[in-house]
């Protein structure tokens, strides 16, 4: 009786399949490092972008803080008063800024042309025009003295007292 083997033919081809799982490795990682790149580079332009809003604030406050002086001292007197040019001290909160002010008086019942310029130590400058009056009909410097001492010790416990008896029946 004839035996019969179950065995195969050795040269059988086993399919193309050897270098697969390494190209896909590689092909993640290209893919991932591409990706990482892309996160990182908006990272950075997002912090970029929140210090120039910071700056853009403070340019703004700063403005605002120049140009509410010569409303308060007027445009006539502010020049004898503040300096119309300079840099902001250090520990303030302007520290990195410079500033200029113009003022082109109006004459007789025309405001005056100012003009506030705030630059920041990166070159950025910030800048803004108006007219503003003249103050008229004020004292320069009124003084605001009470005409006598405050005791706020004795108004305090004057309000306690008054608190005490409104408690009690």
């Amino acid at each position: 009786m004839p035996r019969l083997s179950a065995q195969l033919p050795t040269n059988r081809r086993r399919p193309a399949r050897r270098g697969f799982a390494l190209m896909d490795a590689v092909i993640a990682g290209i893919l991932l490092s591409i990706g990482m790149i892309a996160v990182l580079s908006v990272g950075g332009q997002a912090m970029s972008l929140q210090r120039r809003g910071e700056i853009d604030v403070l340019a703004a406050s700063a403005l605002d803080e120049l140009l509410a002086g010569v409303l308060t001292e007027g445009p006539v007197d502010y020049p004898d008063l503040q300096p119309m040019t300079g840099r902001y001290e250090a520990g303030t909160p302007y520290e990195g800024f410079s500033f200029a002010v113009e003022i082109e008086q109006g004459g007789s019942g025309v405001p005056a042309f100012v003009r506030a310029t705030v630059r920041h130590e990166s070159g950025r400058e910030y800048s803004i025009e108006t007219l503003i009056a003249e103050k008229r009909g004020e004292e320069p410097d009124p003084v605001r003295i009470p005409t006598e001492p405050i005791d706020r010790e004795a108004r305090y416990a004057e309000k306690e007292e008054q608190r005490n008896q409104a408690a009690t029946p």
